[in-house]
């Protein structure tokens, strides 16, 4: 996949607003990461009354009615299409799978607002665990297409050294010594008492240990 972009500044635009190599570069990856961002909150909420999201995806599930509002779905379509639909399973299942089994499933999942967490958990924690989840599917599917799509323009990336990563630790750990200090924290040493049996040809003996 090829991706072209290019940016018109007007006359008086300075050198800080250019599309430099490496703006184009972080520019990529972060317009499809709002686009797996948009796309994924689509696909997993309820949608339209009485339409499947999964429908946007094309075949083999169920189209969407014709009166229903079209949505397009390019990554999620091209991702579904090149990478799930080849697997052998997949590629196998039968042609009423995607529509008449999987489909409504999903469907019945996303109405009842299901989660894949313990039924212990509280609601809030339910509502994160999903985010976190759609967060990291987010995340994979950018790296993953963002590595696949090449600019016509030239990019280049952030590199760092063995001393840039030096100075970020160091960085860090005066930030975690900051953060400790604002935080009420007290430090107790606990002593326990084991008792040791000795066994001897006569008879055992007994004594503590203090550990």
């Amino acid at each position: 996949m090829i991706l072209y972009l290019s940016a018109v500044m007007p006359p008086s635009s300075t050198e800080t607003t250019d599309l430099t190599p490496l703006r184009a570069h972080y520019l990529k990856k972060s317009l499809i990461q709002l686009q797996f961002a948009r796309e994924l909150d689509f696909i997993s909420s309820q949608g339209p009354a009485n339409v499947s999201t999964l429908s946007y995806l094309g075949p083999p599930f169920s189209p969407p009615p014709k009166d229903a509002q079209p949505v397009d779905l390019p990554f999620l379509r091209y991702i579904f299409r090149q990478f799930v639909l080849t697997f052998p399973f997949m590629a196998a299942a039968p042609k009423d799978f995607y529509s008449q089994k999987l489909q409504p499933f999903v469907a019945a999942v996303v109405s009842r607002n299901l989660s894949p967490t313990s039924v212990l958990d509280e609601p809030e924690t339910e509502q994160a665990s999903r985010k976190k989840i759609v967060a990291k599917v987010e995340r994979n599917l950018s790296l993953f297409l963002s590595g696949a799509t090449k600019l016509l323009e030239r990019e280049e990336v952030v590199r760092l050294t063995q001393s840039d990563l030096d100075r970020l630790d160091v960085l860090s750990k005066k930030r975690q010594a900051r953060l400790a200090k604002t935080i009420d924290v007290f430090e107790v040493n606990i002593v326990s008492v084991r008792t040791i049996l000795d066994k001897g040809r006569i008879r055992n003996r007994v004594h503590d240990v203090c550990n």
